[in-house]
């Protein structure tokens, strides 16, 4: 199904009362907004609970701080070597 649509003043548009219907979108649903070229964006809609579940699942066993303070360290790192001109010099 294709229909055209016009944003308002705010750059908002209006998703047809029928697309909403069949995906299942209301007030609230998140979406996802990617620029493609040739002037082409693409909307994905997202289930932040069905999310939720899924990395529940995925990490059920798994020593949580242990991950995230590994991921700490690593941003700490990338941070460091992109912004090196930013740190107090020694």
């Amino acid at each position: 199904m294709a229909e055209i649509v016009e944003s308002d003043e705010s750059g908002r548009i209006v998703i047809p009362k029928e697309i909403r219907r069949e995906l299942g979108i209301s007030d609230k649903t998140k979406f996802i907004i990617r620029k493609e070229g040739n002037g082409r964006i693409t909307l994905t809609k997202i289930d932040v609970e069905e999310m939720a579940r899924h990395l529940e699942e995925e990490l059920k066993g798994k020593d949580i701080d242990t991950i995230a303070e590994q991921i700490r360290r690593e941003i700490n790192e990338k941070a460091k070597k992109r912004y090196a001109s930013l740190s107090p010099r020694q």
